[in-house]
């Protein structure tokens, strides 16, 4: 466990520097994850441009794809075979859309390991001449924190409670310098967890989240004019069944943790939509008129026919 720990500490480390100064200024807890979002947003700006243009080409290859259906319509082992590779010869990366997506969750774990353990990545205790949990967690207990609701890993409800009993830990801890948060922002508490919230406004953050990622993909896929395919093994298909899967996971993801962590996607997503619309016009698809690849028989059959000429 540890040793996972420190791998995650690669990214978790920076990161929670990057989100404690951005709160330091701010003072916001809401807009801190706005604003950290467009930082990562910008961080990851050359792997989209990277990618849209790999999608632009995708989109190109459409005509071509769609003459290999045709031709191969009643052979779909063959229709795979020469589908794959147009994509191998095109150099393109057919679940190339999908990797927008994944790539935020490194960056959605390290959000949720910042959000679930503040102590240790944004008030940072146990560096800077600071106290370490343990201690801060006794000397809260002392000053009447019931141990019974706020175990010691509920680093949030610590947090909370740091910012509750400030001016006594400032007495307690002289010089110490602690960094209170403050979660509630937009009239929302972004430590609380949605499905455990009950009847609360909380609950819109899980729906928007999935809302959100439901249109980020369905735009995709209508902006990129990615078809369907009588071929079930055709990588087309799998991102459009990943245009469903997605919102899903995220969903579950929003009900079940933090609501900083639903939020952030809401955030990523209303930005990755209007990245998507920037560039799909600075890269827009070129299709090509050449025509579709041709198999290995009728190019052995067109050389035999050069031969006998």
């Amino acid at each position: 466990m540890g040793f996972l720990t420190s791998i995650f500490d690669i990214i978790n480390v920076p990161l929670g520097y990057l989100f404690r100064y951005i709160y330091m200024v701010l003072q916001d807890y809401g807009w801190t994850i706005v604003v950290f979002t467009l930082i990562t947003k910008a961080i990851l700006l050359p792997l989209t441009i990277k990618q849209q243009k790999s999608t632009a080409k995708m989109q190109a290859m459409q005509p071509k794809l769609q003459e290999l259906q045709k031709k191969y319509q009643y052979d779909k082992e063959k229709l795979n075979q020469e589908t794959m590779k147009l994509y191998q010869d095109s150099g393109v990366n057919p679940m190339g859309g999908c990797l927008p997506l994944l790539i935020q969750f490194p960056l959605l774990i390290a959000l949720y390991n910042i959000i679930r353990q503040p102590l240790n990545y944004v008030i940072q205790l146990g560096k800077h001449g600071l106290p370490n949990v343990e201690q801060v967690y006794e000397a809260l207990k002392g000053f009447g924190m019931n141990p019974e609701s706020i175990k010691m890993v509920d680093q949030i409800g610590i947090a909370s409670k740091m910012s509750e009993f400030a001016a006594e830990l400032a007495e307690k801890f002289p010089g110490a310098g602690f960094l209170n948060i403050n979660f509630n922002s937009f009239g929302l508490n972004l430590a609380q967890y949605p499905n455990s919230a009950g009847v609360s406004w909380l609950l819109i953050i899980p729906v928007l989240a999935a809302a959100s990622t439901l249109l980020v993909s369905w735009l995709t896929t209508k902006m990129n004019g990615q078809p369907k395919s009588a071929n079930s093994d055709n990588p087309a298909n799998s991102m459009q069944m990943m245009t469903y899967i997605f919102p899903v996971m995220t969903f579950f993801f929003s009900y079940t943790m933090p609501a900083g962590l639903g939020f952030y996607w809401i955030i990523s997503n209303l930005v990755q939509l209007l990245q998507q619309v920037i560039m799909k016009y600075c890269f827009p698809a070129k299709p090509s008129d050449e025509p579709a690849r041709k198999n290995f028989r009728e190019r052995e059959a067109e050389k035999a026919e050069r031969r006998k000429k």
